[in-house]
């Protein structure tokens, strides 16, 4: 984990003047009756307070929670444009998606890697004390790459494109350019607003090979996200039954998720040859078993999902 000496903010950090230290981030407060322009921008700020809470932390030490949080935050972001597309300008809302994953892909570097290693560091407590006692060194590769992903986001953090981004995250959770559909009630507008997302996971769900492969799962898994985070940005209009329909979908990502972790585990264990070949090959069939689990569970998981979605649309 890197750790870094206190240091001044870098002079391009000044381009957001005191909201370089305290973004002045207004939230509408929302109602039954509020504005469909109103639940997005509220979704804006959200993410937008935990990117600019978590910049500091980010270009201090790295840790793995500040670049988890930092992830989810900047991923949430990019959904909620998507969902809300038809209430935004477009190709402002397009534009700040694509600079939104410059930033995600150097956050996801250091996030994949942390991953990694905290789950091969869960496995080898099923092996014998021998075996785990020789993780540390099959884990020095997998460090190192993290280290290199740190040190990329630290250099990202330093550049003027990200101080631009910073202040644009700011003024879409303030002030987005909005479309007049966004002054309808929400009421009205969120049921497209989740539809248009749900019918993205019904279409890959129902297009993917039986039994799916690796790469149509992880498409799943993302389109499952999408419709989550949608559901978790109108839930304060929605209510109960657009929760239940997050909190279900929610089961299904994470088991999704749990069988592309254990994808990725086991593709950097063949990698590993020499003196570590052996417990790389011990850890590779304890992840082929976890992501078997997972592909087994997660169609019971999605069944309840669509039973959730039936009932927010009755």
């Amino acid at each position: 984990m890197l750790e870094r000496e206190l240091e001044p903010a870098p002079p391009e950090t000044f381009a957001l003047g005191e909201r370089a230290r305290e973004p002045e981030i207004q939230a509408p407060q929302l109602s039954p009756n509020a504005a469909s322009g109103d639940v997005a921008r509220a979704a804006f700020a959200r993410s937008a307070e935990s990117i600019v809470r978590y910049d500091a932390k980010l270009r201090l030490q790295p840790d793995e929670t500040t670049i988890h949080q930092t992830r989810v935050a900047v991923r949430r972001l990019r959904s909620d444009l998507r969902a809300f597309l038809p209430l935004l300008e477009q190709t402002w809302a397009l534009d700040l998606r694509a600079r939104l994953s410059w930033l995600q892909d150097g956050l996801s570097a250091a996030r994949d890697a942390d991953v990694l290693i905290a789950g091969l560091k869960r496995q080898s407590r099923r092996l014998p004390d021998a075996d785990r006692l020789r993780l540390d060194t099959l884990l020095v590769p997998f460090a190192a790459a993290r280290t290199a992903a740190c040190e990329r986001v630290h250099e990202m953090l330093h550049e003027p494109a990200y101080a631009r981004l910073l202040q644009d995250i700011v003024d879409a959770a303030n002030h987005p350019p909005l479309t007049a559909l966004a002054s309808e009630p929400a009421c009205d507008v969120v049921p497209s607003i989740i539809d248009g997302a749900w019918s993205t996971l019904r279409k890959r769900v129902r297009k993917s090979s039986r039994p799916p492969s690796d790469r149509e799962l992880h498409g799943i898994r993302i389109a499952a996200k999408r419709v989550r985070y949608a559901a978790e940005a109108v839930e304060p209009v929605a209510g109960r039954p657009v929760r239940s329909l997050a909190r279900r979908v929610a089961a299904m990502q994470t088991t999704l998720g749990e069988q592309h972790d254990a994808v990725v585990a086991c593709r950097a264990l063949r990698e590993l040859t020499g003196e570590h070949a052996f417990l790389a090959g011990e850890l590779a069939v304890l992840e082929v078993l976890a992501g078997q689990k997972a592909r087994e569970s997660w169609r019971t998981a999605w069944r309840k999902a669509r039973r959730a979605h039936r009932r927010f649309f009755r």
